[in-house]
């Protein structure tokens, strides 16, 4: 095996690049760094170029901003909103630079950063959704800088009966900002039914950048700390669509957000094992490699198979 993706430290810092064989002895050095993922590629999975990996460094960045944002509010100081801004215009450029975007699980963050982590990944996803949804760049703008710091009051509260207003509060005395950024971290627990937190607003009352933001946060704690695969993490959202997602934001989820990504192991329906290479046109029915023949099938193209199962995730 081999390394498909350099492997970074939370500095950004290359630790391991592409193209070194795996040794036993670099497995147990990377576990007491608390690195818990790598990309590999092996003679099953040679070929797949995951394209779709969002740019590590990028990565990196976005959460060392998060993590700024949280200290700055922890100081008392005025949020750092010219970094956040940045950092919000280099996530929009991942996501238009690729047709869906793989993310690494905010679990795969060291452990002080993985809030932070997760911020990002939220705002990733949220992007995603937003560029299904058509939104304007002024529009995706406001999203990324309210979906990356959504959690915010979170360094006054914990709760979600408190952490939202504090956020609001935090965001909305920045005047920079725009106020729409605020009311996503004030909005993003609220349920479309009026059953959630902290006011309890339902239906219209609620924006639609801070739905998006709320199914994107569930979503990814779902995979990330869920372990749940995003198939399964997709079903589960759906069957709360009128209480606590509108249909329009769960079929952006759906029709932004892919089910299987490329490097997955899979079962078909035939009973035979397959590796997930690539996605091309149909986000939830990829092309697949069939381990025993080494044939390679698109799956729109052949309707009578289906995925049953996830075998592995990316590794």
């Amino acid at each position: 095996m081999e390394l498909a993706k350099p492997i970074h430290d939370v500095k950004g810092r290359v630790l391991l690049g592409a193209g070194h064989r795996i040794h036993p002895k670099y497995i147990e050095k990377l576990k007491n760094l608390n690195i818990k993922y790598m990309i590999i590629e092996d003679a099953i999975s040679q070929g797949i170029t995951l394209d779709e990996m969002v740019d590590m460094p990028t990565w990196i960045d976005a959460i060392q901003c998060v993590q700024l944002a949280y200290e700055t509010v922890k100081n008392k100081q005025t949020l750092p909103f010219r970094e956040i801004q940045k950092i919000a215009i280099k996530l929009i450029s991942e996501v238009r630079n690729r047709k869906v975007v793989m993310l690494a699980p905010s679990t795969a963050a060291a452990a002080e950063v993985q809030e932070h982590a997760h911020c990002v990944n939220v705002t990733l996803i949220a992007l995603q959704m937003g560029r299904f949804l058509r939104y304007n760049e002024l529009q995706l703008k406001d999203l990324a800088f309210g979906c990356l710091v959504h959690d915010i009051g979170k360094v006054i509260s914990e709760t979600n009966e408190v952490h939202p207003l504090k956020g609001f509060n935090l965001i909305r005395n920045v005047r920079e900002v725009n106020l729409v950024c605020a009311h996503i971290a004030y909005q993003h627990h609220e349920w479309i039914n009026g059953e959630g937190h902290p006011r309890k607003i339902a239906g219209s009352a609620i924006l639609e950048f801070a739905q998006v933001c709320a199914i994107a946060n569930e979503f990814e704690h779902l995979i990330s700390k869920e372990r749940i695969s995003a198939y399964t993490a997709i079903e589960m959202l759906m069957t709360k669509a009128e209480k606590v997602y509108s249909h329009k934001v769960i079929d952006a989820l759906f029709k932004s957000v892919p089910s299987y990504l490329p490097g997955m192991w899979v079962e078909l329906n035939t009973g035979k094992e397959a590796i997930v290479t690539k996605i091309e046109t149909h986000i939830h029915r990829p092309f697949v490699r069939i381990i025993e023949s080494g044939e390679e099938i698109s799956l729109e193209d052949n309707s009578t198979l289906i995925i049953t199962k996830e075998l592995s995730s990316v590794e």
